[in-house]
């Protein structure tokens, strides 16, 4: 699968592939090169899948369209990066130049837009709505100018300073795998089985979910999860003994799992579990469940096992 990123000069579009696929830590992203030239970055193994993330820079413009035309041709995925810090007409005047391009490739690639940067320096749900707003009706009118008023725009507001880019990341990845809809309905009849009131397949490694059953999600469920892989990566390094010629970070077999218990602010008598179950590698479950759903374990634990072979068969591991 392929994906691009574009955006104007200083949008974030560096910054945004170097956190999610190069693991840096936000504050090092202020030592970022500025980037002169097309930048393919190939994950190996994102949930079993080889991924190609194609940064194209600012200095691309309707003058490059021929050479921008060789990236997107291939791309299942356009994403666009709105710095909403930055003033936003000349990020409106590169889009259009972008339009000319993506008007040949409307009805074979999905298109995102992120509008970034939308953390703590413009916090607040009035700022994000009236931001939000402004870059959809300036987008749609141009689009509508270039004949393009049927393409499909999704919006996210992404900062790399908490989950969201994941959560971002996760939607396009759920919108563009071929399994998708597959995984999808088999992670449904688990939750049905098993009284989950939430399950996602996530990527663990890349903090991606590439499926979710179909019950409404948060923001904060997919940030819980977030935080629960962190701590089970950490405490996993710290007590777990890597075995001889085995890859960094296999400390996991099929048969591992951890579960703790969510405590609620706004319900203190919540019984709600949150636990994360293996599939196959870097690959695992991982659901919101009702205690006394959960400790009917001999159930739970054989409908999980049947889940782990149907996911095995779909994506051929």
């Amino acid at each position: 699968m392929d994906i691009i990123i574009s955006g104007a000069s200083k949008s974030g579009k560096t910054s945004i592939k170097k956190v999610i696929f190069e693991k840096k830590y936000p504050y090092q992203t202020v030592f970022n090169e500025p980037t002169n030239k097309p930048e393919s970055l190939q994950v190996e193994s994102l949930g079993y899948f080889y991924l190609n993330i194609t940064e194209i820079p600012s200095t691309f413009s309707s003058k490059d369209v021929n050479e921008y035309d060789k990236y997107l041709s291939q791309s299942q995925a356009f994403i666009f990066v709105i710095d909403t810090q930055a003033p936003l007409n000349a990020q409106y005047d590169y889009f259009k130049s972008v339009i000319p391009v993506l008007s040949k490739y409307k009805s074979g690639i999905s298109f995102f837009v992120f509008m970034h940067k939308i953390d703590n320096a413009n916090a607040g749900q009035t700022d994000y709505y009236k931001t939000k707003e402004e870059i959809n009706s300036k987008i749609k009118q141009m689009c509508a100018d270039a004949n393009l008023g049927d393409l499909e725009v999704n919006y996210f507001a992404t900062s790399i300073y908490n989950s969201s880019l994941y959560e971002a990341f996760s939607k396009i990845f759920q919108n563009i795998l071929p399994q998708n809809k597959n995984l999808s309905a088999l992670i449904d009849h688990l939750a049905n089985t098993c009284g989950l009131e939430n399950a996602f397949l996530f990527d663990v490694f890349n903090k991606i979910s590439l499926a979710s059953d179909s019950s409404p999600n948060s923001s904060q469920n997919y940030e819980i999860c977030s935080d629960f892989i962190d701590l089970v990566l950490d405490v996993s390094g710290i007590y777990c003994v890597q075995k001889e010629n085995e890859e960094a970070d296999s400390y996991f077999d099929d048969n591992s799992i951890c579960s703790i218990k969510i405590n609620s602010e706004i319900n203190n008598d919540s019984k709600n579990i949150l636990f994360l179950k293996f599939i196959h590698k870097n690959l695992a479950l991982i659901a919101i469940v009702n205690e006394e759903n959960y400790e009917r374990n001999n159930l739970l634990e054989h409908n999980i096992n049947l889940f782990k072979q149907a996911v095995k068969n779909i994506l051929k591991i």
